[in-house]
């Protein structure tokens, strides 16, 4: 996996934590499949398919099961990372993940990769499991528990064991997951979705973009049930912009209000990141709180041709 690939997969991921993690609301406890995903898995009691990313929520105890899928080609790196405790300790306490423990544990598409420990989330302190394993994708499975959950590793244990991977969803399947609408504008492609909250997309012909050129493209939405509502939509929409990669030196040339995922006083933010290149970052909350935000950044010389495409999607989001 080239280093631009990675660094691609990064943004993409520090836009899903950006938008946060904990639940929404009940339960089923029979085989399901993940929709947008290609995992199909039995929840623990109390546990009931996410509204607002892939996986689980329980919501009586605020804990959730998170589904991310990568390519097949991130397999390499991250099972590395799994390889032994130093290693999986060192890569997580750079997220605030204390790993304790490190197993082989088996599923019903073979073994998988468990991490667990503890992390502090806002003065609390919360039990965390990892799960990593090999399919079509490369899935990776986020266990997060407040202390009145009863999870343990054996609840864990048992949930992976029902864990089987299959087929890769079609694009027009992994959009009707995400809970936002989007539509793609020529140049831009979907590359894939990621947590059943992030759409990517890029302009040109390359998957992997070695070189770094192709324009990328991100919508997110936030994951949980923490409103915004009380805090300004512009403080929001610069921390998220910090808070991304690459973009956290960013210069903001512009700042306004406009119309976007249905909600008149959205945020426009454009400018140019530490490099050559320009980005425009769209920002709306929603009714009930939540929010939903747009980021592409490009080489400055294409901005001409690439802006009509960039405001046609943007005009296409709305929340569901």
């Amino acid at each position: 996996m080239s280093a631009n690939a990675i660094r691609r997969t990064a943004v993409v991921l520090s836009c899903i934590v950006a938008c946060g993690l904990l639940p929404p609301d009940a339960a089923a406890q029979t085989p399901q499949r993940v929709n947008g995903t290609t995992v199909t898995m039995t929840p623990p009691a109390g546990f009931t398919p996410a509204t607002d990313f892939a996986g689980f929520a329980d919501p009586s105890t605020k804990s959730s099961i998170l589904i991310a899928e990568l390519p097949p080609q991130a397999w390499p790196q991250l099972s590395a990372l799994f390889g032994n405790l130093q290693a999986v300790r060192a890569g997580f306490k750079q997220k605030g993940i204390e790993v304790a423990t490190l197993d082989k544990v088996p599923t019903a598409s073979g073994e998988a990769f468990l991490a667990s420990g503890t992390q502090m989330n806002a003065g609390t302190k919360l039990a965390k499991w990892v799960a990593l394993a090999q399919g079509s994708r490369t899935v990776m499975i986020t266990v997060q528990a407040m202390p009145d959950a009863k999870l343990d590793d054996a609840v864990i244990k048992a949930l992976l064991a029902t864990v089987s991977l299959g087929d890769v969803p079609s694009v027009a399947d992994k959009l009707a997951s995400l809970p936002f609408k989007v539509a793609p504008a020529a140049p831009f492609r979907v590359l894939d979705t990621m947590a059943g909250s992030t759409v990517a997309m890029t302009a040109g012909d390359n998957d992997t973009d070695p070189k770094g050129e192709q324009p990328l493209l991100v919508v997110s939405a936030q994951i949980g049930n923490t409103p915004v509502l009380s805090e300004d939509s512009t403080v929001i929409a610069k921390t998220l912009l910090r808070q991304t990669r690459d973009l956290d030196k960013a210069t903001i040339d512009s700042e306004r209000k406009v119309s976007f995922a249905g909600v008149a006083d959205g945020v426009l933010l454009e400018g140019k990141t530490d490099g050559d290149k320009r980005f425009l970052q769209y920002f709306a909350a929603g009714p009930n709180g939540r929010y939903v935000r747009m980021i592409t950044y490009f080489a400055d010389n294409r901005s001409a041709e690439l802006r009509p495409a960039i405001d046609k999607i943007a005009a296409s989001i709305a929340f569901k």
